[in-house]
C-alpha cells in the first residue's frame, strides 16, 4: 500500500465529521434573523356567579362595656340570621374596634363608639335579596360586590389562552408577510401571559343604622351582571434565515 493512499485515507477520516456537521448546519435554518415582539389578546364576557355582601354595625354609648355588649349581641343575631337565610354561604366577622368620642374641646371622653364588620360570600344569587333584607334588620349593609368564582375563572382562562395564542399567531404571521418573509420561517422564543377582569363596580350603599331593633326592610333590587375577562399574551418570535 503506497504512502499516498494511506495519507488520503487518514485525511478522509479526519474530514468526515467536519463535512457531516457542515451538511447538518446547511440543512437547519439559521436563527440569526430579526426578532419580532407582538401582543395578542382575547376577551370573554361571563355572567357573575358569586356575590360578597358587606355588613357592619356601629354602636355608641357613654359606657364602653355596655356599648360592646350591645354590639356583640346584635352582631351575633345578624350572623345567625345570615346563616339561617343562606346555609351554604360563608359568613365571616372582622374589623372589631372601639373608639373614644371626645368633647368639643377634645379633653374629655364623653362616649365610646364600637364597630364590627360582617361579610357574606355566596353563590345563591337568586336568594341574595331575601338574605340581605333579613340581615338588615340587625346590621347595616355596606355594599354588595358581584364577581366570578374561582372555578368559573379557571374555566374561562382555558378558553382565553387558546383565543389569545391564536390571535398572537395571526398577528405574527401578518407581520412576517409585511416584511416579505413566509410565516413558516417564524420561530417563537418566548410567551408572557397576563389576565385581567374588567367589570363596572356594583355597589349597594346603606345608611348607618341605630343599635335598636329596626323595622322590616324591603328586599333590594340586585343584578349580578357580567364580568369581562381579558387576557393578553406577548410573544417574541425570530425570523429564521433561509
Amino acid at each position: 500500500m503506497s504512502r499516498t493512499f494511506v495519507l488520503a485515507m487518514l485525511l478522509a477520516m479526519l474530514l468526515a465529521p467536519v463535512l457531516a456537521f457542515a451538511q447538518a448546519t446547511a440543512a437547519t435554518p439559521r436563527s440569526d434573523g430579526a426578532a419580532i415582539v407582538m401582543t395578542g389578546s382575547a376577551e370573554i364576557e361571563v355572567p357573575n356567579d358569586e356575590a360578597v355582601a358587606s355588613f357592619y354595625l356601629e354602636v355608641q354609648d357613654g359606657d364602653l362595656a355596655k356599648a360592646q355588649s350591645l354590639l356583640n349581641q346584635r352582631v351575633a343575631e345578624g350572623v345567625a340570621q345570615l346563616k339561617r337565610s343562606d346555609p351554604k354561604g360563608q359568613v365571616e366577622t372582622a374589623g372589631y374596634g372601639s373608639y373614644p368620642v371626645y368633647s368639643r374641646e377634645g379633653r374629655q371622653v364623653i362616649a365610646w363608639r364600637v364597630r364590627q364588620a360582617v361579610t357574606l360570600r355566596t353563590s345563591d344569587l337568586a336568594g341574595l335579596p331575601r338574605t340581605v333584607a333579613a340581615a338588615q334588620r340587625m346590621l347595616a349593609l355596606g355594599g354588595v360586590d358581584f364577581r366570578l368564582s374561582r372555578p368559573a375563572r379557571e374555566r374561562v382562562e382555558a378558553e382565553l389562552i387558546q383565543a389569545a395564542v391564536a390571535n398572537l399567531n395571526a398577528r405574527l404571521a401578518a407581520a412576517a408577510r409585511a416584511l416579505g418573509v413566509a410565516p413558516e420561517r417564524l420561530r417563537t422564543e418566548e410567551l408572557n401571559f397576563a389576565v385581567a377582569t374588567a367589570r363596572p363596580p356594583m355597589q349597594v350603599r346603606a345608611m348607618e343604622m341605630r343599635a335598636s331593633a329596626a323595622e322590616p326592610v324591603a328586599e333590594p333590587q340586585l343584578d349580578a351582571g357580567r364580568s369581562l375577562q381579558l387576557m393578553t399574551v406577548t410573544g417574541r418570535a425570530r425570523l429564521l434565515s433561509p
